[in-house]
């Protein structure tokens, strides 16, 4: 069942009743919930009134100290992990917890109740082992649900129709030129404030679901740089399958039927990776790279050597020592345990071969 630290208790107003219209509304059961995200969003909106106004001419500006960098791959293919190491970084500004909990009051409430909130945060992501604290670095996924329509996290808030709430929302397939549009302007407005709130450093945005995105955000950014990471597809199928049954009980509002989940990551795998392709061909070398996770997990501090390289990044020295750092805070994580069933492994050899043909994976071993 869901609780209060759901992530539409930072949604507005407008953005959470246009979510319940658009997407099929909240099961009777859920309404409590509902009210509680509904009565959060009304006694914040004096500040998210102030915080419209203060940050009114925010906006990114398009030059070389704002070229932002999109670590990009299929949910569970590690892109958390690159982007903790990567955020060791001193050149980076990242999205914190707070930032993602509270995107319309960043620069308000959630600043003066830091304090507060910051005990509130939960020990992990819930569906790994992976640490929250308040300098975690958080994917943009999370606020723009709670800004706009177009996020994929609504098809994990209202499951009910999860397929095609999924494609509208990461591939916009079926969204309107006007969705499509707030959701720029969303990402625009947002992005201005977490830059103001980090000083103005060099944006790191960690979302999988931007993978099918490179042609909206170069739109946005043409300058944008991008970095891919993928990983053994038979084990990028289990864990996210364990993904969706760890979280769609904690987020959902509508009831759903697990054959649409395990159907919809079957079929959109190939899809968005073809989509990224398609979208990154003909960008310069130095503005895409693509790393293997097994080879960032055996040698994590050469992988970031060489992004920071080819990006032309400075701080080498204090980012590999900010990493040794993190990598002996993190030495005793332990990953889930996977379990392999015959009938998964052949669902990923007949709908995912020509990746697994491609990056030259096997079956892994346990």
């Amino acid at each position: 069942m869901p609780d209060l630290k759901h992530p539409l208790m930072g949604a507005n107003i407008a953005t959470l009743f246009a979510s319940m219209r658009t997407y099929g509304g909240v099961d009777r059961k859920y309404w409590p919930y509902a009210a509680c995200f509904a009565g959060g969003a009304v006694a914040r909106l004096p500040f998210t009134l102030l915080e419209r106004i203060s940050a009114a001419n925010l906006k990114q500006e398009e030059d070389e100290g704002c070229r932002p960098i999109f670590i990009v791959g299929h949910w569970r293919s590690g892109t958390t992990h690159l982007h903790n190491l990567l955020a060791c970084s001193p050149e980076f500004g990242i999205i914190t917890p707070l930032a993602s909990g509270l995107p319309w009051e960043l620069l308000t409430l959630a600043r003066w109740l830091q304090p507060l909130l910051t005990r509130s945060l939960p020990e992990n992501r819930g569906v790994d082992n992976v640490a929250v604290t308040i300098d975690s670095p958080q994917e943009d996924e999370i606020p723009l649900a709670s800004m706009q329509l177009l996020s994929v996290f609504h098809a994990l808030y209202y499951p009910g129709n999860f397929r095609r709430i999924f494609e509208k929302t990461v591939f916009f397939e079926g969204a309107t030129e006007t969705e499509v549009a707030h959701w720029r302007q969303s990402m625009l407005y947002f992005f201005g404030k977490v830059r103001k709130h980090q000083n103005g450093k060099v944006p790191l945005i960690k979302n999988p679901a931007h993978t099918a995105r490179v042609r909206h955000l170069l739109k946005i950014w043409p300058r944008a740089r991008f970095i891919h990471i993928y990983r053994n597809p038979y084990t990028v199928y289990q864990s996210t399958l364990h993904y969706y049954r760890k979280l769609l009980p904690e987020l959902s509002l509508q009831t759903f039927a697990w054959q649409d989940i395990q159907e919809t990551v079957l079929h959109c795998y190939p899809r968005l990776l073809d989509r990224f392709y398609s979208d990154v061909e003909g960008l310069p070398a130095d503005r895409v790279i693509e790393i293997r996770f097994e080879d960032l997990e055996e040698n994590p501090l050469d992988a970031i050597e060489e992004i920071m390289h080819i990006f032309q990044l400075g701080s080498r020295h204090e980012t590999r020592k900010n990493i040794t750092a993190y990598l002996e805070r993190i030495k005793d994580y332990r990953k889930n345990k996977l379990h392999y069933s015959a009938q998964n492994l052949g669902l990923v050899r007949t709908h995912w071969g020509a990746y697994l043909r491609r990056w030259n994976y096997q079956i892994p071993t346990w």
